[in-house]
């Protein structure tokens, strides 16, 4: 990968070497999180979410905030509660796609605990009771890849067995159980003299004060010209 990056840009490759592989490369990602994502996408998408209230003042800017994520909990919640099944749909969706690959893998078992998955030239090793596969993408998914379905399935037993609890109905549920308590409008609220907000200091500029505001092209000439207008008019 540094390879290709230094093809396109030699500075962007020194630039990336300055911070740890483990925040930028996801073979040194941790898997707890069960988040494989490298890019700022979150960070994107809440800008473009509070995108109207961004341009208000500060109070009104939280208050718009407030009452966003107060519904938005509530959404979650609801979303979650429709369920079907016991897991999200969206780890669902992902779980069917590498259940379909697991068809084109082949599986060798050293009868104790490891698995030896081919799929195509590549080749990796599954352990159940570990959770994990060589490839990673169970660890960093909390999903089973291919080759730890196709284990599954080998030892007769439910692949979804693998999926991590955090992508349950439950897990979800216990996050959006919390909710945002409605407030009474602005004119109600009981601010202590030492909460109170203060406007920012004002910082003097470098130089003289501007007290005349600066004149467009034109604009003495077009002036005498309305002038003389205005004069032939009232004669």
């Amino acid at each position: 990968m540094l390879k290709q990056l230094g093809e396109v840009s030699e500075d962007a490759v020194r630039d990336l070497l300055n911070y740890p592989p483990v925040t930028w490369c996801r073979a040194y990602f941790d898997t707890q999180c069960k988040n494989p994502m490298v890019d700022n996408n979150f960070t994107e998408s809440f800008n473009s979410w509070i995108l109207e209230a961004r341009h208000k003042p500060i109070v009104k800017m939280l208050e718009d905030i407030r009452v966003k994520v107060m519904n938005q909990l509530k959404d979650r919640a609801e979303e979650a509660n429709s369920w079907r099944g016991e897991y999200s749909p969206y780890a669902i969706e992902l779980y069917n796609d590498y259940r379909e690959m697991a068809s084109k893998c082949k599986e060798n078992f050293n009868g104790e605990k490891g698995f030896e998955i081919s799929e195509g030239e590549d080749r990796h090793t599954v352990i159940l009771e570990q959770q994990r596969c060589t490839c990673r993408l169970w660890d960093l998914f909390g999903i089973p890849c291919s080759h730890a379905i196709r284990a599954f399935l080998y030892k007769k037993q439910d692949p979804t067995l693998g999926i991590h609890w955090w992508y349950s109905k439950q897990a979800w549920q216990l996050v959006y159980q919390h909710k945002l308590q409605p407030d009474r409008g602005e004119r109600f609220w009981k601010v202590e003299p030492h909460q109170a907000m203060d406007p920012p200091p004002l910082a003097k500029m470098v130089g003289r004060p501007k007290v005349k505001r600066s004149s467009e092209k034109d604009e003495a000439r077009k002036r005498q010209g309305q002038c003389q207008h205005l004069g032939r008019v009232f004669r």
